[in-house]
């Protein structure tokens, strides 16, 4: 009786989602990936020193990384300001742009209000939303296809950042 030999799937989803990832971002342009991923060095370095720097330190640090995210949350929302005017994506309405640009800047502006804890909660919570409503407003976009893949990374990484100082 032979024995049974099960389908060897194809080469291509023997590959982690990972290598998929970067293999996708190798065709985003050299400056994207180096400035993206040098901002994220605030939320890294930041997140680190909330949770194991120094004891007198931690409540000013937690408190700058949530400046830096209510400030990159606000940018990223401003992003649909320039996509309105330059008539990007126009399945989405240039009013939906409009007001959708703003709402990022005045929910990061209440995170400042907060706790640095519950503030840095709610700048994780508002950059998943940025993602999620970015996903939806430029699905049709003429723009690249590794800007979305750039995206996931950069808010992943920022994501994790503010949550793990958040529980400091």
């Amino acid at each position: 009786m032979p024995a049974y030999a099960a389908p060897v799937p194809p080469a291509s989803t023997l590959e982690s989602p990972l290598s998929n990832l970067v293999s996708r971002l190798a065709a985003a342009p050299r400056p994207a990936i180096v400035f993206g991923l040098g901002g994220l060095l605030p939320f890294v370095g930041l997140s680190l020193l909330a949770v194991v720097g120094p004891a007198g330190t931690q409540a000013t640090t937690a408190q700058a990384l949530l400046q830096y995210g209510a400030l990159i949350a606000t940018f990223v929302g401003a992003l649909h300001w320039a996509y309105a005017v330059a008539g990007v994506a126009a399945s989405a309405s240039a009013t939906a742009r409009y007001g959708w640009s703003v709402l990022p800047s005045l929910v990061a502006w209440l995170a400042l209000q907060q706790t640095p804890q519950n503030g840095l909660r709610l700048v994780a919570v508002l950059l998943v939303a940025c993602y999620l409503a970015d996903r939806q407003l430029l699905r049709p976009a003429s723009l690249p296809p590794w800007i979305a893949d750039l995206r996931l990374l950069l808010t992943s990484v920022a994501v994790i950042s503010l949550v793990v100082a958040s529980l400091s």
